[in-house]
């Protein structure tokens, strides 16, 4: 065989479907290495989406269950995973030098923010990249964080709301305090090393936060409950923020959910739709709305998807962390489950098809530890 028949048998000349067959049965940890390889191999494993989409429908890279730990001594948090398909827990990190106060996710990438700093930190690659922090003054005010991915720009991007000082309010006589926005943009190429990028900032928060900050992010959106009043529903709204636009918008409440406090919401992503969970501390039972996106020009609305029954449970601190995907055979998906998460361990599943819900407290029984997140990695090698 002579030179130019042994080229043709190289194998960045094998057909796209063997080369994608070949790489999806590399681990991925592995394959962020292959990326320096040659140019054509990081635009497989890089930017091409479709070898992202056919990886992960191959694999259907299990959620893992992210825990914590104070150590108070230090101080210092350390990190350890459950894999929910019953692999047994393992620590994903040294200690990390400083207490966490929150910690956030997207695409399998973790957000974590001390008083001072905030970085990104990949469990898989164990790659770490401290985020910049101009001006301490903003940490030490902050009052809320948001992190998600655009995958039309292949960027993550950080959100930090943080407050400053008004000038004196004679009416009320107080001060008052105004709620500012920044925000940073960090490439997926550059995880790992040092952000070069600098936080931009968008001015004053158009509108005032409610009740909880947790938020929930969807098709690239971020989602908060704010308003004026706690238990009138005609003041509740939807505040959302567009990644691609960097603005904020309004959306509709569902008025059904009237009489309730807004402690009593929640706003969560289930099979990529925003849901709006509903339940009191002493009910046994939790309803999830689950907001229509547009169809056929009429607008979006909300309809009463489920009705959770969590047999007894009446822990006042009960959140739905995630939803999993569930293979009935073959190829053919159900509506999957959720992970409802009720104090600082404990946990159980609800079955969306067959609506029933499985305790699972004391399966995992971690001294200290306190669940924090389900951790998918979704689309993102």
């Amino acid at each position: 065989m002579d030179e130019e028949e042994l080229e043709s048998f190289e194998f960045n000349n094998l057909p796209k479907d063997i080369i994608f067959d070949i790489f999806s049965r590399i681990p991925l940890k592995h394959l962020y290495q292959l990326r320096c390889v040659c140019k054509k191999w990081l635009f497989y494993l890089h930017q091409n989406p479709e070898f992202r989409d056919f990886y992960h429908q191959k694999h259907k890279i299990n959620p893992i269950l992210l825990f914590t730990k104070q150590i108070m001594e230090n101080p210092s948090t350390q990190l350890s995973s459950y894999y929910i398909d019953g692999t047994p827990i393992t620590q994903i990190s040294t200690n990390f030098d400083q207490s966490l106060i929150s910690t956030l996710t997207c695409n399998g990438i973790l957000c974590l923010i001390t008083k001072t700093n905030a970085f990104l930190y990949d469990p898989i690659t164990m790659r770490i990249s401290n985020l910049p922090n101009s001006n301490p003054r903003r940490f030490d005010s902050s009052f809320g964080w948001a992190f998600g991915f655009s995958p039309f720009r292949n960027v993550f991007k950080i959100l930090h709301f943080y407050t400053i000082e008004k000038k004196f309010d004679n009416f009320h006589y107080c001060q008052t305090q105004e709620i500012m926005c920044e925000i940073l943009n960090k490439p997926n190429s550059d995880l790992g090393f040092e952000s070069q990028e600098e936080w931009n900032n968008l001015g004053i928060c158009p509108f005032d936060f409610l009740g909880r900050k947790n938020y929930a992010f969807v098709d690239g959106k971020f989602y908060w409950l704010i308003g004026e009043k706690k238990f009138n529903p005609e003041n509740i709204k939807i505040m959302s923020f567009d990644l691609e636009f960097e603005g904020f918008g309004l959306n509709y409440f569902p008025k059904s959910c009237s009489n309730r406090s807004v402690e009593c919401l929640d706003l969560v992503e289930i099979r990529d739709f925003l849901c709006l969970t509903d339940r009191l501390p002493w009910e046994s039972s939790m309803d999830i709305w689950m907001m229509e996106k547009e169809n056929k020009g009429f607008p979006n609305f909300w309809v009463r998807k489920y009705k959770v029954d969590l047999m007894g449970i009446n822990h006042h601190d009960v959140r739905i962390l995630g939803h999993v995907i569930k293979i009935n055979g073959g190829d053919c998906e159900s509506e999957g489950k959720i992970m409802i998460k009720f104090g600082g361990q404990s946990f159980g599943f609800y079955e969306l098809d067959n609506e029933v819900f499985t305790n699972l407290a004391g399966e995992i029984n971690f001294q200290g530890w306190d669940l924090q997140l389900m951790v998918n990695r979704k689309f993102l090698l």
